[in-house]
């Protein structure tokens, strides 16, 4: 039985590439998601709920932009996921914001990364979240 994984700085210092990596992936498939939600929408506005029915015209078009998206949905929850398997805690998408719990003085805190950092240089207490960053 065990908690969660207790990081050392430079032990989550050493996940700041894998994060990075994961999150351009992140990038690239949100950006999917966005045009294929633009397809879907368009295709609505222009059938509304005749949409749904086979005998509409852009029915099977419709059908094949829903698979995408979940498609897109599942690579995006796999890629949540890695950071999970990291150890890390995704606490925002935007800018990119993960936690690691650490010890500090004793206490037990989150490390805290925010996208585009080059190491860990923060931490806050375990309710405070990101307002309550205080330089390491």
């Amino acid at each position: 039985m065990g908690g969660p994984r207790v990081f050392t700085v430079a032990q989550a210092n050493e996940q700041i590439h894998d994060l990075e990596r994961i999150f351009v992936t992140v990038d690239e498939i949100r950006k999917r998601i966005q045009t294929t939600k633009i397809r879907l929408n368009a295709l609505e506005m222009i059938w509304g709920e005749g949409l749904q029915k086979p005998d509409c015209p852009d029915h099977k078009e419709f059908e094949h932009y829903v698979r995408e998206m979940k498609a897109q949905e599942e690579a995006f929850n796999a890629e949540v996921a890695k950071i999970a398997a990291l150890g890390g805690m995704v606490k925002g998408m935007e800018p990119g914001l993960v936690d690691f719990y650490g010890v500090r003085d004793g206490v037990l805190v989150l490390l805290c990364w925010r996208r585009c950092e080059k190491k860990i240089g923060h931490y806050h207490d375990l309710e405070s979240g990101f307002a309550g960053r205080q330089p390491l």
